[in-house]
């Protein structure tokens, strides 16, 4: 009998690393999706802001192929942009990683990155501000605004 209880302690022992083991690389790989999605825009977020400012009477969303990206930059599924007035408004539609648009707050603690509520854009800084964000984008999408 004790080395039933032997054995099944070992079992649940072994059990209970195996899972702390695969929330860890859980957790690895959700960070890693986060990070590379904040860079991911970012780097869209600056090819947009530039054709934005040399096109200022340019509306709606720019071809890819307009834009100066690097090559070897690829574009992550759900990242665009819309341009209006000579500003660039980049955006992610789509079912964001939790905690994208503090992710991107983080790189610049700027107030003009957030979620579009309403109309308008939700700072994780400030909360509401008086951004009025184009109806072209997707309600709800993590709005990054130049």
């Amino acid at each position: 009998m004790t080395l039933q209880w032997a054995v099944l302690m070992i079992l649940i022992i072994a059990t209970g690393m195996y899972a702390e083991e695969q929330h860890q690389t859980q957790l690895a790989s959700d960070y890693a999706t986060l990070d590379s999605l904040t860079r991911n825009m970012w780097v869209y977020r600056s090819a947009a802001m530039q054709y934005a400012r040399s096109n200022p009477s340019f509306s709606g969303t720019p071809d890819d192929r307009l834009l100066n990206l690097p090559e070897w930059f690829t574009k992550s599924v759900g990242v665009s942009s819309y341009l209006a007035a000579g500003k660039a408004y980049t955006y992610f539609n789509g079912v964001a990683p939790s905690g994208l648009p503090s992710s991107l707050v983080d790189l610049t603690k700027s107030t003009s990155i957030g979620v579009k509520r309403s109309g308008v854009l939700i700072s994780p800084m400030i909360g509401i501000t008086n951004v009025v964000i184009p109806p072209a984008i997707p309600e709800g999408a993590t709005v990054i605004v130049n």
